[in-house]
């Protein structure tokens, strides 16, 4: 369990890696082969090794923000059955021994490793982690995920079902716009394309700037190749011009860029 520390104005924001991704997302971007990866020099050595090996984790962000702890997405989660990636199942990690108190739990999506410490498993069942916090659930993206998707693989229903139900069974989802203001330094934008109504996060405060990705970008290799689309992206097209919007508005912000599934920070120079 790994954690950074970035201060962004008054706001501080904490990267809490749960577990090593690297072999699963350089599977799931079929362009990232070793071969290409090593034509883009400045990954290595923080985002691939010299064989051209992507280094990535599974983070979610814990945000203090006017006395408020609010953390972005949630990782897997201990105890999921998953079948299409068990390496992501049945986990025993500490990660709650790392968080504070929760007052708000957002998601950028509702794929399964952006919501599996939504709950955890009380006597046989699955019970909110944070009965004291409000979770923010995009509305659309909500609803999309009601009609259980099939093409959608089955450990991402799996998630809905053990990750997000549980809480609004429990009364403690609150479904917002894509563009909803937590406060006044967290603003939510839209994303889609990975998922129909995927958002990322901005962070803004005494003229800083920090923005979270959620999975509009997989790797950093996706800033030289927006193109290399994931083949979790359920709408490939749209998350492609979506993702070279986003790269252009967080050189435009000049922002810190903090990746779902990035090992540590970056900043894209202007070109």
């Amino acid at each position: 369990m790994e954690i950074k520390k970035y201060q962004i104005g008054d706001v501080e924001i904490s990267q809490i890696s749960e577990i090593d991704a690297g072999e699963i997302i350089q599977g799931g971007l079929k362009d990232a082969t070793p071969g290409a990866i090593k034509k883009i020099k400045w990954l290595s050595p923080d985002f691939a090794d010299e064989n051209g090996k992507l280094k990535a984790t599974v983070n979610c962000f814990l945000i203090k923000s006017n006395g408020k702890n609010i953390l972005i997405d949630t990782c897997n989660g201990n105890n999921k059955k998953r079948t299409d990636l068990p390496v992501w199942g049945n986990l025993k990690t500490d990660f709650l021994d790392n968080l504070p108190e929760i007052d708000i739990v957002c998601c950028t999506h509702l794929h399964f490793d952006h919501v599996g410490w939504n709950t955890k498993l009380v006597d046989g069942g699955w019970q909110p982690t944070f009965p004291n916090a409000k979770y923010l659930f995009v509305k659309e993206e909500y609803e999309s995920w009601k009609t259980k998707p099939q093409e959608e693989i089955a450990d991402d229903r799996a998630g809905f079902i053990d990750s997000v139900e549980p809480v609004v069974k429990a009364g403690l989802a609150k479904f917002i716009p894509k563009n909803y203001q937590i406060d006044e330094n967290i603003t939510l934008f839209p994303t889609p394309g990975h998922t129909p109504h995927h958002v990322s996060v901005i962070v803004k405060s005494k003229g800083q700037t920090a923005i979270i990705s959620g999975d509009v970008l997989h790797h950093p290799c996706q800033i030289n190749h927006p193109e290399w689309a994931a083949v979790a992206d359920r709408y490939p097209e749209l998350a492609i011009k979506t993702r070279k919007e986003f790269i252009k508005k967080v050189r435009n912000e000049n922002a810190l860029l903090l990746g779902s599934h990035f090992t540590k920070e970056i900043r894209i120079v202007q070109e």
